[in-house]
């Protein structure tokens, strides 16, 4: 630390130079007195006159000795302070990296720092988490997209060029990990003239997974709300026909004309038993854990598919133990894995099939299985189909996600879903789901 009486690094403090003038003034005097004696005991004149000179040349180099003797102080102290401050500024710096590198590795989004050859010349250790380490020197396709080739849309391409597109933001995903991640490019401009883009990417699969959960659930409201008010409003119709179908005197009819109207009744107690279905899905609704029956659930979303017209050519088989326990699940959530399989099944027999669906308690759980005759999935294909976003559906056919939100579901609940598939032999989705305990099933009212 640095003198706190001194002034500006170079330049004495004011009690230094007092100190410096007292002992120059004492030098100079004690140099005077001594030869000022020596000369007065020397009677010679030309001895005197060589004292004289001699006086003057040893007070010219006091004087010099005295201004190099304070010059030295001077560089020492200033030496010294400029130690200090470079020993300060050197610890400043590097307490600021050392904050620096901590903010950026635990900066939850990844950081990838590019160079113009698409090369990886940082990545912090987000990055490395989500694509595993060894990034560095090793090209952004390669480590981040999985390709051998540069992407067909490169931002960082964009942004080296300064494209206007340069900060757009792409969403992918990862094809080791499955995460949907969100990917931003930042182009870098160095002071030296070279060229960088920062990538941040975000992990967003439990966003995108959240935000098509409820998209789905407000589309299933929708439709409740349109089931109820459709059968409120052909409910009134429908029943005065079947009043003025009450009021035919059958015995008056010709036997041709009774066998219609006996058609036309069983068509509208028909269509009476479709809109009490609408409804009671409407209300059954439950955001809740309860005891569920997944018989019931399964036939309730069969008999909700089977007006789409993708069931039209399609053999519907069912097998369901009578001795399979319910299952303690969020009914609405099981709804929606059933009808995630069974629309994916119709999806996979364009042409017609056969779909068989079996239920039957295996141990301590509930296996519920959904078999098509469909095209199948080659291997590839099948280990990515949990995948969001992964889709092999043509585009506004499919987000990519039911299976993947059907698996969520199950795993909350504490079962899993598997696949097995082989190209040209169908597919079977299997759903296992733990059986309600017998304690469980008495502490819930009937």
């Amino acid at each position: 630390m640095s003198d706190p009486q001194a002034g500006p690094a170079g330049v004495p403090s004011p009690g230094e130079l007092a100190r410096l003038a007292l002992a120059g003034c004492f030098a100079a005097a004690v140099v005077f007195a001594f030869w000022e004696g020596l000369e007065g005991q020397v009677r010679d004149d030309q001895m005197r006159a060589r004292l004289h000179y001699v006086r003057g040349g040893l007070a010219s180099l006091l004087a010099a000795a005295a201004v190099g003797w304070v010059a030295q102080r001077h560089r020492a102290r200033q030496a010294r302070e400029l130690s200090a401050d470079l020993a300060e500024s050197a610890r400043q710096r590097r307490d600021a990296q050392a904050l620096l590198e901590v903010v950026v590795d635990k900066t939850p989004a990844g950081l990838v720092v590019l160079d113009r050859d698409f090369r990886i010349v940082r990545a912090n250790r987000t990055a490395e988490r989500v694509h595993g380490g060894g990034l560095q020197g090793v090209p952004c396709y390669e480590a981040l997209a999985g390709r051998h080739a540069p992407c067909p849309s490169c931002m960082v391409a964009d942004s080296l060029t300064g494209a206007p597109a340069a900060c757009r933001e792409l969403v992918h995903t990862d094809p080791r990990t499955g995460e949907v991640m969100s990917v931003e490019a930042h182009p870098l401009q160095m002071p030296g003239g070279s060229d960088y883009v920062l990538l941040v990417e975000r992990v967003i699969t439990e966003q995108q997974k959240l935000q098509a959960r409820l998209l789905h659930q407000e589309k299933m409201a929708a439709f409740g709300l349109l089931a109820a008010g459709v059968a409120h409003d052909l409910g009134n119709p429908l029943s005065s026909v079947e009043v003025q179908l009450q009021l035919l005197d059958e015995g008056r009819l010709e036997r041709e004309d009774a066998a219609v109207i006996a058609t036309v009744r069983q068509e509208v107690a028909r269509l009476r038993r479709i809109l009490r279905e609408l409804v009671d899905f409407a209300r059954r609704r439950r955001d809740e854990a309860s005891l569920v029956s997944v018989q019931s659930v399964v036939q309730d979303a069969l008999r909700l598919v089977r007006h789409d017209p993708r069931t039209r050519g399609v053999q519907v088989q069912e097998d369901y133990d009578p001795e399979t326990p319910p299952v303690f699940v969020v009914e609405d959530h099981l709804m929606q894995v059933v009808l995630n399989l069974l629309l994916n099944a119709f999806d996979a027999m364009p042409e017609g099939g056969t779909l068989r669906v079996e239920l039957q308690p295996v141990g301590e759980r509930v296996a519920l299985r959904v078999r098509d005759s469909g095209t199948g999935m080659e291997r590839q294909v099948l280990a990515r189909c949990f995948e969001p976003l992964f889709s092999t559906k043509p585009p506004g056919k499919g987000t990519g996600l039911g299976l993947s939100i059907s698996r969520d579901i199950a795993r909350a609940a504490g079962g899993e879903i598997e696949l097995h598939s082989a190209l040209g032999r169908g597919t079977t989705a299997v759903v296992t789901l733990p059986a309600a305990a017998l304690e469980t099933q008495r502490s819930v009212p009937a």
